[in-house]
């Protein structure tokens, strides 16, 4: 069945039952969820690293990565993992080899980002969306009712598959007790976003770039199905985690109703912490904040980094503005923040896929409906002790006006015709949608610029980039760039912009780069769409 567009099924039984029963039950939901488009997203990757070389080199290099990292990745699935995909195989009629490959995806995409981390000369074409996750977890004074809330954002490729094929899936499994995994047709488990009967919720958020990656770990997903069929209290759940050697950097956050408390497990290949969480608040977002894990990021990309503690400080701000009277609606509030500028420090994101708040002591989960950003949307209640939707909706408390979530909208929607579909005329009709709904949001005009670059249109590129400079930004080094960019339109249409060019000297270290290399002669334009921006121009 769908609830408000969500799939809703039970499954029950051994490993193999269970995935064969999702499987059947989502037959024709899985082709339009996120495994097809995770069994190819490597490639996608290389296609957008190796520039206009791609295409056939990147299909072939990601089948090669397939058959050597991926299969690298999934010789250490367990056996009760390899029969819960050999089920879902069964059951929904997917080739084992795009199955694995899907499944083997974040391993191998952090395996590929490592590399391009390490080989810089070959950051500056890489064009795939960067994303992370937040979490707002409250309990005690801090809520008006006492009962701990757990809010997450999951921002994660899956735009136009994961967040058209949601699913809450409710688990009966013989080997432990019961849980709900909010995911999506195809996606099994529940160790990405889950809460189970002994009122422990879990959510992963992962660490892009760690420099402690290493094969030879444990996938992510399994660990946290573990905890959920396992742990009853929190120090379960740290003993379950302490066993687990994963191949990238990931952190659980698990809370505890029965408990009130909270514990953040940071974890790489080769180095492990617990997070202090006193207080009776919790924010989180994708940065390492035990002092153990210092070192242990590679951040190479100042605009994502900046997002990145941006949203840490907001949620943990919000959860303190708010302390004593939060609730449901207003942690899905904060999940739908959009900060001083929705592409510096706001919560919720393109690549906001799915969106949930847990209120585990009443064994309910609230779960965002509709497009990505999910969080934007209204919400409805899922009841694991009757394992049905609850006939309940809530809405954000700090909903968008309707233009701004129609400019939201359009930019979805461009974002998919430019990167997903490589379909420049419909990305640039929509970028056009979005500038005119709000016209006040420079990043609209910007990516408007550069996607006029990218089609042979400098005039117009000018007079996009004279737009966001007008607009300004909440990050000056943002705003260096607009500069850089309308100085390289002019260079194309042979009217030389010094000016630019000196005010591009307050960008950040690519930006600075780039700008000593004039005049521009004009390249593939490589843009990065959660944030609006080029990697390294």
């Amino acid at each position: 069945m769908r609830h408000h567009g969500i799939h809703v099924l039970t499954v029950s039984g051994d490993d193999r039952e269970m995935g064969y029963q999702h499987g059947v039950a989502l037959r024709d939901a899985i082709p339009r969820g996120p495994l097809p488009a995770f069994a190819r997203y490597v490639e996608r990757m290389l296609k957008g690293t190796l520039g206009g070389v791609g295409g056939p080199l990147a299909k072939g290099l990601g089948r090669a990565l397939g058959e050597t990292v991926g299969r690298s990745i999934a010789k250490n699935l367990p056996e009760n993992v390899r029969a819960a995909l050999d089920g879902l195989a069964e059951g929904a009629q997917i080739p084992r080899g795009e199955l694995m490959r899907a499944v083997t995806m974040p391993e191998t995409y952090l395996w590929l980002a490592s590399q391009v981390v390490e080989r810089k000369p070959i950051a500056p074409r890489l064009d795939v969306p960067l994303f992370g996750c937040t979490s707002a977890v409250a309990w005690g004074n801090a809520t008006a009712h006492g009962r701990l809330l757990h809010g997450r954002n999951f921002d994660y490729q899956g735009v136009g598959s994961w967040d058209r094929e949601q699913a809450v899936v409710f688990h009966r499994p013989a080997d432990g007790q019961r849980y709900v995994a909010i995911t999506a047709a195809g996606i099994l488990f529940g160790g990405i976003t889950a809460m189970n009967e002994s009122g422990l919720s879990l959510v992963v958020h992962q660490h892009l770039h760690s420099r402690d990656f290493a094969l030879g770990g444990l996938p992510v997903g399994i660990v946290g199905d573990r905890v959920m069929r396992h742990a009853r209290t929190l120090e379960d759940a740290r003993r379950i985690l302490d066993d687990h050697v994963p191949n990238g950097g990931w952190t659980y956050v698990v809370s505890s109703a029965r408990e009130s408390a909270v514990l953040c497990y940071e974890v790489t290949a080769k180095k492990r912490a617990v997070v202090a969480t006193p207080g009776d608040t919790f924010g989180y977002s994708n940065v390492f904040l035990a002092r153990e894990m210092e070192g242990r990021e590679a951040h190479t990309y100042p605009t994502h980094w900046r997002n990145v503690t941006g949203r840490y400080h907001l949620a943990s701000k919000r959860l303190r503005e708010l302390h004593g009277t939060l609730d449901v609606e207003s942690i899905a509030g904060i999940l739908g923040d959009t900060g001083s500028c929705a592409f510096h420090d706001s919560i919720v994101c393109l690549q906001t896929v799915a969106s949930v708040v847990f209120d585990a002591g009443k064994g309910m989960v609230w779960v965002a409906t509709g497009r990505a950003p999910v969080s934007l949307n209204p919400y409805v209640a899922f009841d694991l002790h009757r394992e049905a939707p609850h006939d309940a909706t809530i809405h954000p408390a700090r909903a968008l006006p309707p233009a701004a979530r129609a400019a939201w909208d359009a930019y979805r929607d461009a974002y998919e015709a430019g990167f997903t579909r490589d379909d420049l005329v419909e990305a640039r009709r929509n970028i056009e949608v979005a500038r005119r709904a709000e016209p006040g949001q420079a990043i609209f005009h910007f990516v408007a610029g550069l996607l006029s670059l990218r089609d042979g249109d400098p005039a117009n590129a000018e007079r996009a980039f004279d737009r966001a400079i007008e607009c300004g930004h909440a990050s000056p080094e943002r705003v260096a760039g607009f500069h850089l960019w309308r100085a390289r339109a002019r260079d194309l249409r042979g009217a030389v912009s010094h000016e630019d060019y000196a005010r591009a000297a307050a960008g950040d270290p690519a930006v600075r780069d780039a700008a000593r290399k004039r005049p521009y002669r004009g390249s593939r334009v490589p843009i990065e769409w959660t944030f609006g921006d080029v990697v390294a121009p």
